[in-house]
């Protein structure tokens, strides 16, 4: 069958040919609709094709062009021999505002929290602190975090703070705490930052983290923070989930 045959079909539900929406396009949004309205929640696996192409009375082919569009979308994946199932949704950080993780997460309806790691003292020896060329390496600390939004695990961050600045998060719990408020309880305040994106493949000990395949696809935040008299107190390195988290910008001309 082809899409010139779904033409010919009667009794279409929600579908309408004579619409000039093609009819994988009014496919693909009622199975959006699905998702958006939680009538499919995450980890939920679809009807299979052929269960489709009797719901709805159109071919393969519209189905398999239907389902491909949401799976480009990053609704929807396809696990072989499993089937195809709704992803979780992705978080959204707005570039242009310094925020941290744990304020992007609240503002999206999420638990923010956080796992430790480690924290390292002695990171003289550290390669990136070499890369970076932070000021008198032996002067700052490293505190490594999974971060979680409602439970699920999004990133694994990796922060570096002067040890004037450490001894005060160090007070904190690390695994709820959140930096920035932390700073700004104790009158310390940003100004700006820098931040480089980059996409990278996880590492053995990112994927373990994460519990994700080795090689899949991170998103990594590098910022360099500076407070209001222009002191650089922050490198954090943070790689997060390519299939849980995005970056959004609104550009204007």
């Amino acid at each position: 069958m082809n899409e010139e045959l779904d033409v010919m079909m009667p009794q279409r539900t929600g579908l309408d040919p004579n619409l000039p929406l093609p009819l994988y396009h009014q496919l693909k949004n009622l199975l959006l609709q699905k998702i958006q309205e939680g009538e499919w929640r995450p980890g939920f696996c679809i009807p299979t094709e052929t269960e489709l192409m009797r719901t709805y009375k159109v071919s393969r082919t519209t189905v398999r062009e239907a389902v491909s569009a949401l799976v480009h979308e990053g609704y929807l994946s396809k696990k072989q021999g499993r089937g195809t199932f709704v992803n979780h949704p992705r978080l959204q950080e707005r570039l242009g505002r310094l925020t941290g993780f744990a304020e992007e997460m609240l503002q999206q309806g999420y638990v923010p929290s956080a796992e430790l790691i480690a924290v390292v003292d002695d990171v003289s020896n550290d390669k990136t602190i070499q890369a970076v060329g932070l000021p008198n390496p032996q002067d700052w600390v490293r505190i490594e975090r999974i971060r979680l939004a409602s439970g699920d695990p999004i990133a694994v961050e990796r922060s570096y703070w002067p040890k004037d600045i450490a001894d005060l998060l160090r007070q904190e719990d690390l695994s709820s705490v959140a930096y920035y408020e932390v700073l700004e309880r104790n009158g310390l305040f940003l100004s700006h930052a820098e931040e480089d994106i980059a996409a990278v493949n996880a590492n053995r000990e990112d994927a373990k983290l994460l519990g994700i395949p080795l090689g899949a696809a991170l998103i990594e935040m590098r910022r360099l923070s500076y407070d209001t008299r222009d002191r650089f107190i922050e490198y954090t390195c943070t790689r997060y989930r390519g299939d849980r988290y995005i970056y959004h910008v609104r550009l204007q001309r």
